[in-house]
This record gives C-alpha cells, structure tokens and sequence, in this order.
C-alpha cells in the first residue's frame, strides 16, 4: 500500500461529524476568528499571515506542528479533561488513545486493528499526509493515499510542509507517532554507497584506491 503505481487511491469521504468549532485549535486563540469549514492549510495561513510568520520559517514551522498535533488531537481522540487541582490535562487514556487510531485507519480505509501497535504499524505503512487526515474531519474530504515513494516524500520535504520534531513529540507524541522516516538508517547508507561505487567504477572503467587504515 506504500508503494506501487503513482496513481493515488481516495477512500470515501469521511462520514464522520466533526466535532464542536469550539474543540478546534483555531477557536481557542485570543484575536482570532476561526473558520470551521476551512481547510487546515487556509485556516493556518490565515493564522500565520496575522502573526507574520514567514512560511518556510522556524517559527512558522513550529507554529504549524503545534496547530497539527492539537488539531489532530481534537478531531480524532478524546479531548482530555482538565484536572482540577492544577488545570493540566489529564492524559488520555489507552482506551482514547485505541479508539483514536482505529478511527485514523478508518478515514483512509484500513481495518482498524485491535492494539494500538498494531494500528500504529498499519498506519506507518501507509503514505498519507496527516494534513488530509485533519481536513477529512474538517472539511469532509477523502484523504488521499498516495502510491509513488518518491513524489510523497518530495511533497512532504518541501520547507512549507516541514515538521518540528520535538512539537511533534508533546501532547503524548500522538503527531509524532505518524511520521514517516525518510532517512535510511547508516548502514544502509554504507550499503548503498558501496553498491554505487561499484557500479560506477564499473561503468566509467576506473578503479579506486582502497583506503588506508
């Protein structure tokens, strides 16, 4: 499902209601008039153009990962309720965080597992922009699974699409856990680099030094 030919697959529209304007991100900021049937990305550059943040930007790539992660929080897992002796938010449970996951492998059309690992590993395996995830709650849009590697990873790198690691960690590491990982791993780095040496040295008919140690 990851992988295959470029043409993408569409699950049906999300038949999910969304939840109250009130629950979104965008309706809890002072100074600001949310719109609840905008898409993420518009409502966001509404947002960011306010406030001046220049897109491509630190800040604004900060910004952008806090207003996913709570979006995404507020639209498919149960709002965690305020403690009252300190005003925290109680964490959520695993019972809200499963239900949470099987309800994202519901939207791009996976049958929802019964762990939240195996969900997790369903949903990893899948290339989907987590921004479709949001608007097919917002807007009610299918959330488009994307099949060619490449063009997805080209999408997702462009500098306005950029993800702050460690914003995407906070709020129980929810966003965070839907990350794809686009860097190999050293080893296969080194793997690869040597399958390359050897096929230029053999193309081009030059042979390189062994290093010295």
């Amino acid at each position: 499902m990851a992988t295959g030919g470029e043409s993408p697959n569409l699950p049906p529209s999300s038949s999910q209601p969304p939840p109250p304007a009130s629950q979104s991100y965008f309706a809890t900021l002072d100074h600001f008039t949310p719109d609840e049937s905008a898409s993420f990305d518009r409502e966001f550059g509404r947002l960011a153009s306010s406030q001046e943040w220049v897109p491509g930007s630190q800040e604004y790539t900060r910004e952008r990962t806090v207003a996913m992660r709570e979006e995404l929080t507020s639209l498919y897992f149960t709002p965690p309720t305020m403690a009252s002796n300190n005003k925290q938010p109680e964490p959520l449970t695993d019972e809200q965080k499963l239900k949470g996951y099987q309800d994202l492998c519901d939207e791009i059309g996976i049958s929802p597992a019964d762990s939240i690992d195996e969900c997790k590993k369903h949903l990893k395996s899948t290339l989907v922009n987590i921004v479709d995830l949001i608007d097919a709650r917002r807007t009610g849009s299918a959330a488009m699974v994307w099949q060619d590697l490449d063009a997805f990873r080209t999408y997702t790198l462009q500098d306005e699409h950029r993800i702050n690691k460690d914003e995407a960690k906070e709020g129980e590491g929810l966003l965070a856990s839907l990350l794809q990982n686009f860097r190999l791993p050293r080893r296969h780095k080194r793997i690869r680099a040597k399958r390359d040496a050897v096929v230029h040295s053999v193309t081009t008919g030059r042979v390189g030094k062994k290093s010295q140690r």
